[in-house]
């Protein structure tokens, strides 16, 4: 990149608390928390980021992520002020800059330019298959990787297509056919363990930071205060005061705040032991290095494991057929993972 800007990609598995973590930063007095904008393995293949663009094509995606910031990642189309202003930036580009990598900082700078900020924080879990390119590409970005017991993350992807019904009104509910069909214990297992191999192979790299989920809500303010000094910030109080929102099997309170525990073990209540001990075996490495004890030794009934097995290619064929687009990016993402790992 031609310019060294602060920049903060907030990743993990799905549902291991991203999205609190980069809220917390984003109410830091420095920090924007942009929302989810799946910009790379989408609108541009993170090999092929810093090639030089056409002109229209930088401009869509300067739109789509303008629009995605202002209404949610599942918006349809820009609006024509966001067109117009994707167009302004753009321009402002110089001539070897005008890449998908300079366009995706552009927009990320404007937007917290605009909000009175300087750090952009993104929050896409699945860029921690791409975080050693990202790495590359920005010379001041800093990953902060989210790890969660993986059973905890199942419980959640089992309901999250529950999220209308607790208080996620603006789900499409194509959104929740979607994840409904896209819950597995033997996919999340394995994305789990992809996504925390992709961050441990990292975790020794200067600008990478790992943290735990259970010690960011058990401990709020010394998790945070940690976090805050690997990253040159100053600590304010006011970032622990975020939205009672995020859980798949917690109502989410719009007139409530704080970091709350109540969903640190909802996994036994929500798993079956089937599911438990599916994803014990699965994640068996990287569990005890991360203090998470196993309860079943990883032994799973051959009734549960033989009835999921039956269940593998109705939820691989509803994944593809509900959103094929996000089917085919995950995949890609995953390969690439394999690869690096």
């Amino acid at each position: 990149m031609t310019e060294a800007q602060p920049l903060f990609f907030v990743t993990g598995a799905s549902r291991s608390g991203t999205t609190l973590t980069c809220r917390i930063l984003g109410n830091h007095s420095r920090v924007l928390a942009t929302n989810e904008l799946q910009f790379f393995g989408e609108f541009c293949e993170i090999d092929s980021c810093d090639d030089v663009t056409d002109m229209e094509s930088l401009v869509a995606m300067a739109a789509m992520l303008l629009a995605r910031q202002a209404r949610a990642m599942w918006v349809k189309a820009p609006l024509p002020e966001e067109v117009s202003q994707a167009r302004t930036l753009v321009n402002a580009l110089p001539a070897d800059a005008k890449t998908p990598a300079s366009v995706f900082l552009a927009v990320t700078t404007a937007l917290s330019a605009s909000a009175g900020k300087s750090i952009p924080c993104e929050q896409t879990p699945r860029n921690i298959f791409y975080a050693s390119k990202l790495l590359d590409l920005y010379s001041k970005a800093i990953i902060v990787h989210v790890l969660r017991d993986p059973r905890a993350v199942l419980a959640s992807q089992k309901n999250r297509w529950r999220l209308r019904k607790l208080g996620g009104s603006n789900v499409p509910r194509s959104e929740v056919i979607r994840l409904w069909f896209n819950y597995h214990p033997f996919t999340m297992s394995h994305l789990w363990n992809r996504a925390t191999e992709a961050a441990v192979a990292l975790e020794s790299h200067p600008r990478v930071r790992l943290i735990r989920f259970e010690d960011l809500v058990a401990n709020p303010e010394l998790t945070v205060r940690a976090l805050c000094d690997s990253l040159g910030l100053d600590f304010e109080i006011g970032m622990l005061d975020v939205p009672l929102w995020g859980s798949s099997n917690v109502l989410h309170k719009s007139d409530g705040a704080g970091i709350s525990t109540a969903t640190l073990h909802k996994w036994q209540e929500v798993l079956s032991p089937g599911e438990v001990a599916i994803s014990e075996k699965l994640t068996a490495d990287h569990l005890q290095r991360f203090s998470y004890e196993p309860v079943t030794n990883g032994k799973a009934g051959v009734l549960a494991s033989l009835a999921f097995l039956l269940k593998y290619p109705l939820h691989v064929l509803g994944a593809l057929l509900t959103k094929p687009d996000r089917f085919i990016i995950q995949l890609k993402a995953l390969l690439r993972s394999s690869r690096s790992a």
